[in-house]
Parts: C-alpha cells; structure tokens; sequence
C-alpha cells in the first residue's frame, strides 16, 4: 500500500522530564505497531488543539505515561506517584473529548486507557494494591514470565473473545468506568483490561502494551481493527456503528 494512502495517526508524543524535557519523545514500538497494521504514523507535538491536528488525521493513538493527577478524576493525591506533566495530561484530553464527539478513531494505550476513562468522567484506583487491598487476586505470571498475565475477553465491541496473555507494568487502573464507556476484558482478579465506546466504530483502550507483543494474535488484531476503522474514517464514513 502507497505511503500516502494509509490512514494517517497522531500518536501525541510525551514532552518527557529532566534533561530531555520539551524534546517530545515517541517511543519507536507504537509507530512500528501503525505500520505493520497499514496505517501511517505521525507524532503530535503539545500544541495548539483539536481544530489544528484534527483535519489532517484520521485516527488518534494515546500512549503510555507515568501517572495522571488525582485531581482530574476528583481525588487528592494518597500515594506516592510520578506525573504526567500537567500540559501533556490537558492536551490529551482535549484530543479525547473531540475525537469521542468527532467519532474519531481512537485508541489509549495504559496510560492512555486510563486516561480516556478519566477524560470522560470515569475513576481510577491511585494504587491497586492500597485501593484493593486483600480484596486483590494475586494473579500468578504465565509461564514463568514475570510481568504477564491472563486476561478474559467478552467479545464485545472491536474485541475478541477467550482468554489472552499480555503484559503488564501499571500500578494504577479504572474503579469506575466512564458512563459512556463498557468494559470489554478482565483480569482474573476482576481489574477492568480494556473498555470501548458502543457508540463508534472504534473507540476503545487497553491496559497492557499491546505495540510490545509483535506475533501476539489479540494485540496485533487490536492495532488491525483500529487501523481499519482509520481508513473507513480517512475515505469519508462519519465513523458511527449502523
């Protein structure tokens, strides 16, 4: 496929901290992802708003990050954390709210799931292990790969169905989803593993990395799905379930 024919995604890039602050650092994995599913990645520096990125792409991509501000979702800070600058966390949100009332395609990676959900007026556990407490599973690695674990698909909205082994590297994750978000998977102990809009073609989040599972059916279709959906979006569907 002609470079200039995929589907064209911002992937908002994080002005990182310390020395390398306001140099807008893009991890390579999430534009390698966009590429091997056909679309055409581009990063979006923090500038401006919606109305100056919007007209140019067709689908948005919310990576990784540290920790978002309690005050967001209406919380003091009870643990430890590492922020997301205040301005990446604003602007992102700004992306999400339009790209939920533009319907377009979207897609939030850890962070950016959790950040969905709180742009759209969900909850988060500060520390799954404070919040939870004994009422947390203590999910066992898979296979002796520490960092993995199962999750259970329900087959609803872009998403398959069965049981899936990710990664995982959050300590944070959804209590309460947004009213207009469902959840879509589950780890065994119950913790909310992706959510989706019913109300777009694709927009949706994961809590895993799914641009770090190269050859992993379930992380790979996620990439597959939210391209396709771009390209419909790209050629002029207004990007809204029949």
């Amino acid at each position: 496929m002609s470079f200039k024919k995929r589907p064209l995604i911002g992937i908002t890039a994080d002005p990182g901290q310390g020395p390398s602050c306001g140099r807008g650092v893009l991890r390579e994995e999430y534009a390698l992802a966009v590429l091997k599913a056909g679309g055409a990645p581009v990063a979006v520096p923090l500038a401006g708003g919606p109305e100056d990125v919007f007209p140019s792409l067709d689908g948005i991509l919310i990576p990784g990050g540290d920790d978002i501000a309690p005050a967001y979702y209406g919380e003091e800070e009870r643990v430890p954390m590492r922020l997301v600058s205040a301005g990446r966390t604003d602007f992102e949100m700004s992306l999400i709210k339009a790209a939920f009332h533009q319907h377009k395609p979207l897609l939030g990676i850890c962070y950016g799931m959790q950040l969905v959900n709180v742009a759209l007026g969900g909850g988060l556990y500060q520390d799954i292990e404070t919040d939870l407490g004994g009422r947390l599973i203590k999910t066992k690695p898979v296979e002796h790969r520490q960092g993995f674990h199962e999750i259970i698909f329900s087959g609803a909205g872009p998403f398959p169905t069965g049981r899936f082994i990710v990664n995982s590297s959050h300590h944070q994750g959804i209590s309460r989803p947004a009213v207009a978000l469902c959840p879509a998977a589950r780890s065994e102990d119950g913790l909310i593993e992706a959510i989706y809009s019913k109300g777009h073609v694709f927009f949706a989040g994961v809590q895993w990395h799914p641009e770090r599972m190269a050859g992993d059916p379930a992380s790979e279709g996620i990439f597959n799905s939210f391209i396709k959906a771009a390209a419909l979006k790209r050629k002029g569907n207004n990007g809204q379930e029949g």
